[in-house]
């Protein structure tokens, strides 16, 4: 009965704040967007004056009235600093980074202030994550940095920010809710899984190859964008010799494939979670290595980059969208 009564007013509410709640990638605070309220510490402070009062009108004490008078003052004022330490923020959500499943995402935050006054005790994170708490002085913007657990593979939005405020006595609590449009891609969580069955190449053709292991060193080439920076010469480039390459014997015209047939026991998510794994492991050997899923073909290459570009297919597969994101 009492959550009949109560639900349509928390509905009616909710649906109030909403069209409250702002959006978009900047946010400048002012009344229209500030909530404030009482803390348990506000109540008990307006209790105390209450009872103070009512003692002094029993005995007729103006002292003790003068006192209640003081207190209500104080909490006046209270209201006002507690609203000004919120009003006036411009905050701005510049950019999240990629991760891997299960994994925090990071977000970074801009803030800065269109007034003179210094704020303190400012507090901020994503709904259900832990606040971080920070302080901003006039006249210099602060960047911070907000974490959110990623849940699932593919393009994540942490959702809606809170940020709020309980300076200078902790009887009030200002605070406003914002939905940043900001979101970062999620890879597969990397699982090691069986190892592919690669096939010999003989130079000729674009066919699954497996890297030949303890070859033999056969020189140096010109460093090419793209070739992985564990085989890079660095004492001749510390010589003053330029950027140069190792080169081995029966490395040159081999690649490896990542092919989506390499594990068909395996359902959709553990598959892409093993070949993501595999993506590691051959960029981190200094492999060449492409990717064939449905839908997303990618060259053999190297390089973060290139990794980076095989990650964003994963991420977004079944889409096939596989470009880097600036």
């Amino acid at each position: 009965m009492f959550s009949a009564v109560t639900q349509p007013v928390i509905s009616l509410f909710q649906s109030w704040a909403e069209k409250r709640r702002p959006k978009g990638t900047e946010f400048l605070l002012n009344q229209k967007k500030i909530f404030i309220f009482p803390t348990a510490a506000g109540w008990a402070y307006l209790l105390l004056c209450v009872v103070t009062f009512l003692v002094g009108t029993n005995y007729q004490n103006n002292l003790i009235h003068a006192v209640v008078y003081f207190l209500v003052a104080l909490g006046v004022l209270c209201i006002h600093y507690t609203f000004l330490n919120l009003s006036g923020l411009r905050i701005k959500a510049m950019k999240g980074f990629n991760c891997y499943e299960g994994d925090l995402a990071e977000f970074s935050i801009h803030l800065s202030s269109t007034s003179s006054r210094n704020y303190y005790g400012l507090r901020m994170g994503w709904r259900g994550e832990k606040l971080s708490e920070c302080e901003l002085e006039a006249g210099e913007p602060q960047g911070l940095k907000l974490y959110a657990r990623s849940i699932k593979r593919g393009r994540f939005r942490p959702g809606q920010l809170l940020i709020e405020t309980r300076y200078p006595f902790g009887l009030l609590r200002a605070w406003s809710w914002l939905e940043p449009e900001i979101s970062v891609l999620v890879y597969p969580k990397p699982l090691k899984g069986r190892e592919p069955d690669y096939e010999s190449l003989n130079g000729e053709g674009d066919h699954p190859g497996r890297e030949q292991r303890g070859d033999d060193f056969a020189g140096l080439d010109e460093y090419q964008p793209g070739d992985s920076s564990r085989r890079i010469a660095w004492k001749h480039f510390a010589q003053g010799r330029g950027l140069l390459t190792k080169k081995y014997v029966g490395n040159t015209d081999k690649r490896l494939w990542l092919d989506w047939e390499c594990w068909p026991e395996l359902g959709t998510e553990k598959k892409l979670s093993v070949i993501c794994y595999w993506a590691q492991q051959l960029e981190h050997q200094g492999v060449k290595f492409g990717l064939q899923i449905p839908g997303v073909t990618i060259s053999p290459g190297s390089g973060p980059n290139h990794l980076e570009k095989v990650l964003i297919a994963l991420a977004n597969y079944p889409s096939g969208n596989y470009r880097a994101e600036s």
